[in-house]
Parts: structure tokens; C-alpha cells; sequence
């Protein structure tokens, strides 16, 4: 990795904490500047916008989530095993607060993160034919409906933890699993 490379990486592991503890609207190229110690322009120099840093922070948060969450769980047999494996919920998540701030706001940023979701859902619902053909799950589910209600799970997730500071959390996402487990069963 060059010098270059290495810095960018950087300023992006910098924008992804500050997205994920602000917001994705609120990392500008100002802003990012001064928690990297680095110049404006400096750091425009490796974006050009502030529309091109988000959608690198988002791509980032996303080969990021691909490395340590699903490529490990797609190592796991295919069932009820995968799908636990996917459900590591851990703080806050970027896709959550940008999906709130760029919803109504036609762009690229948001052109990208719709990608990015989509993305996400198709692999929720091949999980969900991957249980299917373990046997783990009944032949006639409908895979769609499980991304669905797998997701809203973990949306649940992030208002408990994130929001509402719950104390049971960890009682209510896996008797939450359990349950969505079961029905498709």
C-alpha cells in the first residue's frame, strides 16, 4: 500500500467513526480535516466533494461489514447456523442514520446507499434459500418476507441500543432471532 493509500484509508476510518457517531451528513471535508489534522485541502485532494467522501465512507463501511460480518458467516454451513452467524450486532450502524438522512434526498449518496442496501437484502434472502436447501427451513417460504423481518430485527436492535440504552437487548434480539428462526421452520 502506497503512502497515498495508506493516508486515504485513514482519513476514511476517521470518517466512518464520525459518521457513526454524527451522521454521514454531518462528515464534510472541513470537519474531517480537523479530526485528521490534516489541511481542507489536503483532504480534498483525495475527494473532490463532499458527495465523494460520503459515498467512499459508505463503501468503506460496507467492505468493512462485507470482511468481518458476512464473508465469515458464508464460511458457516448453510441454515439456521449462517443466519445466526449474520446476526452480530454491534453499536450503531452507518447504514441506519444515512438511510434516515439521504431518504429523501435524490443524489448520488443516495443512488449508492440504495445499491448498497439492495445489495444487503439480496444476501439476506439467499441466506434464507441457503436454509431452505440445508433443510433447516420449509420449502415454501417466501425469502423476501425473511429479508424483511430479518432486517427489521436489526433496525429494532439499533432504536433499543442505540436510542432507548435497553438493558435487556441482548434477551430481546435472540429471543427476537429464536422466534423469526421458528416461523420459517
Amino acid at each position: 500500500m502506497t503512502k497515498g493509500e495508506e493516508t486515504k484509508t485513514a482519513i476514511l476510518k476517521a470518517g466512518l467513526d464520525m459518521a457513526s457517531r454524527l451522521g454521514l451528513e454531518n462528515v464534510t471535508i472541513g470537519s474531517l480535516a480537523k479530526a485528521t489534522k490534516m489541511s481542507k485541502s489536503g483532504l480534498f485532494a483525495h475527494f473532490e466533494s463532499k458527495e465523494n467522501l460520503q459515498i467512499q465512507i459508505l463503501d468503506y463501511a460496507g467492505q468493512a461489514f462485507s470482511e468481518h460480518i458476512v464473508q465469515p458467516a458464508l464460511m458457516v454451513p448453510g441454515g439456521v447456523a449462517r443466519i445466526k452467524a449474520l446476526f452480530q450486532l454491534e453499536g450503531g450502524c452507518i447504514f441506519v442514520t444515512a438511510s434516515s438522512d439521504f431518504k429523501d434526498r435524490p443524489g448520488r449518496v443516495r443512488d449508492f446507499l440504495i445499491k448498497q442496501q439492495e445489495g444487503w437484502l439480496a444476501c439476506l434472502r439467499r441466506v434464507a434459500q441457503s436454509a431452505v436447501k440445508a433443510g433447516d427451513f420449509r420449502e415454501d417460504i417466501d425469502s423476501g418476507q425473511f429479508a424483511f423481518e430479518f432486517y427489521s430485527l436489526l433496525l429494532g436492535f439499533h432504536l433499543y441500543y442505540k436510542l432507548l440504552k435497553s438493558t435487556d437487548i441482548d434477551e430481546r434480539q435472540e429471543a427476537g432471532l429464536e422466534k423469526l428462526i421458528r416461523n420459517y421452520q
